[in-house]
């Protein structure tokens, strides 16, 4: 067995060494936010470089941000797969109608209460509640979702077994609400997908084949956005 398939592949940066995205990223960082929220996403960039903890970074969260708000005030419940130390939450979050709610799943408890202490800092407690436990058991049962972000595709979780891509992809599909918006991280697997390396890693066999089925599926409208490790975004036809 190939050491590849003993461990979960190197995280991807936050910011891309492509000049075109360093450049959307500085004028990313120079958009106005609040400030106690400005301050707590820089933290929490800064302490995942640190302890390379996977988050997606500045300009992923504001084009995050931009896809889940453009319906307008539909937009009431989002599901965020993959809370790490909540980034991607309190992003969505802020694309949220009033009274919206993001529900965040995290299988790891200690990243799941860091999580909830920087949503708390950030101001958003009341609009994000964030859940311990597998995507697996959890979605079942929580009706449907205006809004699903999957954060987990590169991701040690998904190590073992290949075809778990493509479960989680039909589950979050069942739970998408019409004209709902589904977008997935890290679709070129650290560029595995695209350099003819996908064999070698259990996870990027996973990722290549959840691309197959998405771009394949007649019931969405989709492109992958090749922002960092590449961005799908799939509208419910």
């Amino acid at each position: 067995m190939s050491s590849s398939l003993r461990g979960s592949l190197p995280i991807v940066p936050q910011d891309s060494t492509d000049p075109r995205e360093l450049y959307a990223t500085s004028l990313a960082r120079a958009a106005a936010l609040p400030a106690v929220i400005d301050e707590v996403l820089r933290e929490m960039e800064d302490v995942a470089r640190e302890e390379h903890i996977p988050v997606v970074g500045r300009l992923e969260g504001m084009t995050l941000q931009t896809l889940a708000s453009l319906p307008g005030p539909s937009v009431r419940r989002i599901l965020d797969i993959g809370t790490a130390i909540g980034y991607s939450a309190i992003w969505l979050a802020r694309a949220l109608a009033p009274g919206g709610r993001v529900t965040s799943i995290e299988i790891d408890p200690v990243r799941a209460a860091r999580a909830s202490a920087f949503i708390e800092r950030a101001g958003y407690a009341d609009r994000v509640d964030v859940l311990v436990g597998d995507a697996f058991d959890i979605v079942p049962g929580r009706g449907e979702f205006d809004v699903i972000f999957q954060d987990v595709m590169k991701h040690r979780y998904f190590g073992d077994d290949p075809s778990k891509a493509a479960a989680l992809l039909k589950l979050s599909k069942s739970h998408l609400g019409p004209q709902g918006v589904l977008m997935i991280d890290n679709a070129f697997c650290g560029n595995h997908v695209l350099d003819g390396t996908a064999t070698d890693s259990i996870e990027a066999r996973g990722v290549q084949t959840m691309n197959e089925l998405l771009s394949q599926d007649t019931d969405f409208v989709s492109v992958i956005l090749p922002v960092r490790d590449g961005l799908w975004v799939a509208r419910r036809a």
